[in-house]
């Protein structure tokens, strides 16, 4: 199974490995231990705790958005939204029984690092993406993470990167080990993207843990993370993540692993058939769907077979943008996903960036979608700073 012996240090992965549990760097209140430096997650030298509301839409990494890792611009539009929401609560008057005012009031605590550790928002996923359509919007979807030269395709150290630089939502490729464990991996082979050699379906967890990850053929100190510990970290920094089964893989498993992380609002999960979106919605019917629908006649034939319209996120492909098509949608009170991503020669991303300028995305959500996929996680949310902005009065 082995391509080599090389021996990178290893690297835990947040709850994968009990006694290194995993501490965000980025919290205003990180534990005693002292964070590796290298790490975007933030893996102590020492053991040390911190405390997460599961079904939190935000988490304390959400609010303590102002970090180095954000652009200079960000962070003067972040600080200026708080300071926003810092008047209107001093001026509400009966804070204590306005659930608004009392929202604002905690997060200019949290950013003015207050005494409060958490802030708990009580929107559920369908609500948050009806307020990212009708505020005008984006959810920034990294694809497969949003894997760069130093960061590999499908890792838990990836999504934290791309989280850190603004893309607040993942697409993850789920495959089943021999074992019947749940781990991700796009490939049905280790070859591409591992230093093992093999099906995935033919090796155990413990087996497939023991690998590094690769990126442009360059081995990295990451190892394969399972779904659970992915859906923990989704649900610690309030990200979405987007779910790819692979072909041999059921929904019951993931959907159960959803359950026991919690995670029932932090994910979308895909079908590519009105078949697979009727069994989703039938087995699952709380948890959002991210179907494909090429017209209007496609969304009502989802709703014949009794998928709910609040339940649905309309994916639309990824070679050619249609505003008529996401308007149509969004008066029925859908959200729209588009990919500009796929092989470097051909896609969109390229295209979009031949001239040094990115304005065409602007032109998407402009044209009403709310969600893009993207193979250039960075360059997309610069370009797209000021609708991300309006993402965090979403909750996102």
């Amino acid at each position: 199974m082995r391509r080599n012996s090389r021996d990178a240090p290893k690297r835990a992965i947040g709850p994968e490995n009990p006694h290194f549990p995993c501490v965000d760097c980025r919290s205003r209140n990180p534990g005693p231990a002292a964070c590796h430096p290298g790490s975007p997650q933030g893996y102590p030298a020492t053991h040390a705790s911190t405390t997460t509301t599961p079904n939190s839409a935000h988490s304390p990494t959400r609010h303590t958005a102002l970090s180095k890792s954000f652009n200079l611009a960000e962070n003067v539009m972040r600080l200026a939204y708080l300071v926003a929401a810092s008047i209107f609560a001093l001026a509400a008057c009966g804070g204590e029984t306005d659930p608004t005012a009392k929202a604002a009031t905690e997060t200019s605590e949290l950013a003015a690092g207050g005494d409060s550790d958490e802030i708990t928002v009580h929107m559920m996923l369908p609500d948050r993406l009806d307020c990212l359509r009708t505020a005008g919007a984006v959810l920034i979807v990294g694809h497969r993470g949003g894997p760069t030269r130093d960061y590999p395709e499908n890792a838990i150290e990836t999504f934290q990167r791309s989280f850190n630089a603004g893309t607040h939502a993942m697409e993850v490729d789920v495959r089943e080990t021999k074992d019947g464990h749940l781990i991700l991996m796009h490939d049905e082979d280790l070859e591409r993207t591992t230093t093992g050699t093999g099906l995935v379906a033919d090796h155990t967890l413990a087996d497939i843990q023991t690998l590094f990850l690769e990126t442009y053929s360059k081995v990295t100190e990451y190892h394969p993370p399972t779904l659970q510990a992915t859906l923990e970290w989704a649900v610690r920094a309030g990200a979405i993540l987007k779910i790819d089964k692979k072909r041999e893989t059921p929904y019951e498993p993931i959907i159960a692993a959803i359950r026991a992380a919690k995670a029932e609002n932090s994910v979308i999960v895909i079908s590519y058939t009105d078949d697979q979106a009727q069994e989703l919605h039938t087995i699952a019917s709380d948890l959002v769907i991210g179907a494909t629908i090429r017209s209007v006649e496609d969304f009502e034939g989802l709703l014949a077979r009794g998928v709910h319209a609040d339940r649905l996120v309309a994916w639309t492909e990824t070679t050619t943008p249609n505003p008529a098509l996401w308007k149509a949608l969004a008066a029925k009170g859908v959200e729209s996903d588009f990919g500009t991503l796929g092989p470097r020669a051909s896609s969109l991303d390229t295209r979009y960036w031949e001239d040094d300028d990115g304005s065409e995305y602007n032109d998407l959500i402009a044209g009403g979608l709310t969600l893009v996929g993207t193979d250039i996680t960075d360059k997309v949310a610069r370009q797209l700073l000021s609708f991300r902005m309006k993402a965090a009065e979403c909750g996102l």
